[in-house]
């Protein structure tokens, strides 16, 4: 039985070899180059970095009574705690930009 499926196959593949003749040789190095180049592609697609964006600590103010501001790439709804006034504070980053172009923290552990 084994011998009757090599020698099916290989019938199978002087078929083949005498359609295609010297075509598969080409169509081989086609697909080559195909998935070389498409291997390629694929890998060298990098994501963006991630990019510092600079948060307002809502409901806080530094000594002189500005803002309090925070610089980070995490992403939005991730949770922080900020030395705020000599103790940690809990915020959670949004994605709502306030006028001065920085984005809003809100504060989670009320006072």
């Amino acid at each position: 039985m084994p011998a009757l499926v090599s020698l099916a196959l290989d019938r199978g593949l002087d078929l083949l070899g005498t359609l295609l003749g010297q075509w598969l040789l080409v169509l081989l190095l086609a697909a080559g180059i195909a998935g070389t180049w498409l291997s390629r592609r694929i890998r060298t697609t990098v994501s963006e970095p991630p990019r510092v964006r600079r948060f307002t600590l809502l409901r806080t103010e530094s000594a002189d009574g500005a803002p309090v501001r925070y610089e980070t790439t995490r992403p939005t709804g991730t949770r922080i705690t900020p030395w705020v006034d000599g103790r940690r504070r809990l915020y959670e980053l949004t994605d709502v930009q306030l006028e001065d172009g920085s984005y809003a923290a809100e504060p989670l552990d009320h006072r």
